[in-house]
């Protein structure tokens, strides 16, 4: 009877995610005369080879210069991460990026990082993204008209993996396509509980309003996540907390490497949801762990009574036939419905990686940029 309920609150969360993602009907006219002066601030950490990508990236968007600066914050870089940026501004007479360091007052993290640049920047609208992403020309123009058209106070936008040839990285790519669609469905339902860094941006004056990063300084990641919830305590109308669900608006970022690096990426994930305050949050992450771990208990005890079998593989199916829909107007929306070719195996492993992962997030400390830490 357990289980039928947990099944039951899973089913209805993904109806709900679904929804939300088919009433996104985004319709996106680029602006030619833009008024908002944006801010894009990049926290990097050993990243020499991919900056040279996202410089690339940022150098070739077709936005007044007069109207757009770029922040790169380097977080104590033991490479010559910072040497390639620097670099690249001066032989590209780039006057509007700028290189800035944190120094050991500052702090040690991306979030102090981000507050660094965020306190020098000089823009109407906050930008944050990777340094190992990349994203089209049109990308600020895109998100300034929506800005500008909508007057949303935090703007989500869709993040793909640039790589997903080969099974691991298709399973991973689909995976994580899952995530997003799933954060952008609540968030178009005016139920927002989460977004990427990769490809957020926000008001400066409500990013003033939340007091920033301070509610959640204490915990090492998060910085999109708990930026969102505590927007989303604080602006009355949710309307104003979209998503920009528009492929001009994408970022490409590189995925996970190794089965060791998707399970650190996916325990720091998970070692964030004790903090939600966000009851909304909390149902969504309890819901999908209970889920799972029903769907594993039923697999493995069917070891040894075929009941449990029978009810495990109904729970499986369940999950294969309502998950289908989201997954495949998601991956269509991105060009990606090639990686549907690993649907089936991926909703057997993953409730298997969801319980195993909840379970380590409690107890082994994740590494974050050679930085190892609880949260």
């Amino acid at each position: 009877m357990l289980a039928l309920v947990i099944a039951l609150c899973y089913c209805g969360l993904i109806l709900f995610f679904t929804y939300g993602w088919c009433k996104n009907k985004t319709r996106l006219t680029i602006s030619g005369s833009p008024a908002t002066r944006v801010s894009v601030i990049i926290p990097f950490r050993n990243e020499e080879k991919n900056l040279p990508r996202l410089l690339k990236s940022l150098s070739g968007q077709h936005y007044p210069a007069g109207l757009l600066e770029v922040i790169l914050v380097d977080d104590h870089s033991s490479d010559r991460g910072s040497e390639v940026a620097g670099a690249f501004i001066r032989e590209n007479l780039k006057e509007n990026f700028r290189l800035i360091f944190l120094e050991e007052a500052d702090g040690f993290s991306k979030k102090a990082a981000l507050k660094k640049g965020i306190a020098l920047s000089q823009g109407t609208l906050i930008v944050t993204t990777d340094a190992d992403c990349t994203f089209g020309n049109d990308y600020v123009a895109a998100l300034v008209s929506f800005y500008e058209l909508y007057h949303c106070r935090v703007i989500s936008a869709p993040v793909v993996f640039s790589d997903d040839h080969g099974f691991f990285s298709a399973m991973a790519s689909l995976e994580f396509l899952s995530l997003m669609a799933s954060g952008a469905g609540a968030m178009s339902a005016h139920q927002p509980f989460m977004a990427n860094g990769a490809n957020l941006c926000f008001e400066r004056s409500l990013y003033d309003e939340i007091q920033g990063y301070d509610s959640h300084k204490h915990l090492v990641s998060g910085d999109d996540v708990f930026l969102v919830l505590q927007a989303k305590k604080t602006v009355l109308n949710r309307s104003e907390i979209c998503f920009l669900k528009d492929e001009k608006s994408l970022v490409h970022t590189i995925g996970p490497a190794t089965l060791k690096d998707f399970f650190n990426q996916r325990i720091r994930w998970a070692s964030k949801s004790n903090a939600y305050s966000d009851c909304f949050a909390r149902f969504i992450a309890y819901t999908v762990f209970c889920f799972s771990a029903a769907i594993v208990t039923g697999l493995v005890c069917g070891l040894w009574d075929f009941r449990f079998a029978l009810a495990g593989t109904a729970l499986v199916l369940f999950k294969v036939l309502v998950d289908f829909p989201l997954l495949f107007a998601a991956a269509s929306f991105v060009k990606r419905k090639r990686l549907l070719w690993v649907y089936i195996p991926l909703q057997i492993i993953y409730p298997f990686y969801i319980t195993i992962t909840g379970i380590l997030s409690l107890f082994v400390k994740f590494e974050w940029k050679g930085r190892k830490a609880m949260r």
